[in-house]
């Protein structure tokens, strides 16, 4: 009784197997045999253009034309095309995307991207261009670019126009000359460099006028691609002006800060690049320039091997607030009594020369001080301070104790604390 029971479970469980085998089988030719189109798979991945490829599917018969992105194949255009199965070429100009299939009642999209193995390269680019204007960069799958990055690190994702071997791209306005980066895509994205730099074109000052001019005057600044210009830097201004007057590209009409300085006019492209003026910026009732220095030692920087050994100061060597002559003068913040700017590690000669030659700028509260000057070598020389004024100072060596040769110079303070301007440091 027992075999029995067995071998009727058995008969039971194979018929079962049996009758699921050909249900799901039923189902399957069902699906083919309903005339719906799928797409079941493609390949293969990483394809390269030129490559055949095979589509696998049911009623892929019934398929009118396969579209790729930047390309649609005709069913004329297939290899072979069985109810199964669709072969093809794929395009030079076919890009990584969704495929879809043309049918007489829809389409059918991939869930899955085609993609490529692809080499791009680029054989020529615009030599030179405008910020804002088009550059042209020619070569081999440049439709494929997805970034160039210009320098300095301006990264351009949008393109005026791409194709197979052309690719047209509009100059940032904050580019600066200097080598693209190319990315491009496919199945392993790659970047690569330009062979040469892109220059880009800055402003150019050709004339200043007038010069001298008013402070607070409109100063015409004529030159080549001013439409260029964000703004316009004086001496002695911390910021540049960015509001003009007028601007075209051969013409800047700008107002001179009240408070601004005698000197060179900086232009400030919308790179940030600057361009500096070949010419002095002067105004009307300015101090007549210095006579040249023969040995400098100060001359809108530190001058040679010397340095300052100082104390009790803050120094400022660049200093642009109040200038006598050149681009800059020094900033000297006596902040203790008996304090000192000490110019140092110099060695200089002075059979050639007669005097030390400076001039000093007090600011409110330095009238009538102190300012103790002595060489190395030599004898202590007082100085008086007027306020509110440049005094230009010429020490004959003779009364400096005539030193045959300077290694350093002190400019001591008293029992006072205050700012003094100081320019043109040397000897003559």
């Amino acid at each position: 009784m027992i075999k029995i029971i067995f071998k009727n479970q058995l008969l039971l469980l194979v018929c079962f197997v049996i009758a699921f085998g050909c249900i799901t089988s039923c189902k399957k030719d069902s699906n083919a045999n309903s005339g719906k189109v799928e797409l079941l798979s493609f390949g293969p991945s990483g394809a390269q253009h030129g490559d055949t490829i095979v589509f696998i599917g049911n009623n892929l018969d019934k398929v009118t034309s396969i579209r790729f992105v930047n390309d649609s194949i005709p069913a004329s255009g297939f290899i072979k095309q069985t109810s199964e199965q669709i072969k093809l070429v794929l395009p030079q100009t076919t890009e990584e995307g969704l495929v879809i299939l043309r049918t007489p009642t829809g389409s059918v999209v991939s869930k899955t991207l085609l993609n490529f193995t692809v080499t791009t390269t680029v054989t020529s680019v615009t030599a030179q261009a405008r910020p804002g204007d088009n550059i042209t960069i020619k070569g081999q799958y440049v439709n494929w670019i997805t970034q160039i990055m210009f320098a300095k690190d301006i990264p351009v994702t949008t393109f005026v126009s791409k194709s197979l071997n052309q690719l047209v791209v509009k100059v940032p306005v904050n580019a600066r000359s200097g080598i693209l980066t190319f990315t491009y895509g496919g199945s392993k994205p790659l970047s690569f460099d330009s062979n040469s730099p892109l220059i880009v074109t800055l402003p150019t000052i050709t004339g200043i006028s007038p010069n001298p001019i008013a402070k607070g005057g409109n100063l015409t600044i004529t030159g080549t691609d001013l439409d260029l210009v964000g703004g316009v830097s004086f001496k002695g201004i911390a910021n540049p002006v960015t509001t003009f007057v007028s601007q075209s590209a051969t013409q800047i009409v700008v107002a001179v800060p009240a408070n601004a300085n005698r000197g060179t006019v900086t232009l400030v492209a919308k790179s940030g690049l600057t361009v500096e003026s070949a010419t002095s910026l002067k105004f009307i009732g300015d101090l007549p320039d210095l006579a040249p220095l023969a040995y400098a030692i100060y001359e809108d920087a530190l001058q040679g091997s010397w340095q300052n050994w100082g104390w009790g100061t803050t120094i400022d060597f660049a200093n642009t607030e109040n200038v006598r002559d050149g681009a800059a003068a020094i900033k000297v913040n006596y902040t203790g009594n008996w304090s000192a700017l000490k110019f140092a590690n110099g060695n200089v000669s002075t059979a050639p020369y007669t005097e030390l030659t400076f001039a000093i700028f007090g600011t409110t509260g330095t009238d009538g001080k102190v300012i103790h000057v002595q060489p190395s070598g030599g004898t202590n020389y007082p100085i008086t301070i007027k306020e509110g004024q440049w005094v230009e100072f010429k020490i004959p060596l003779s009364q400096l104790g005539s030193p045959a040769t300077i290694t350093d110079i002190m400019f001591q303070n008293e029992s006072w604390t205050g700012i003094v301007y100081m320019d043109h440091v040397g000897l003559r």
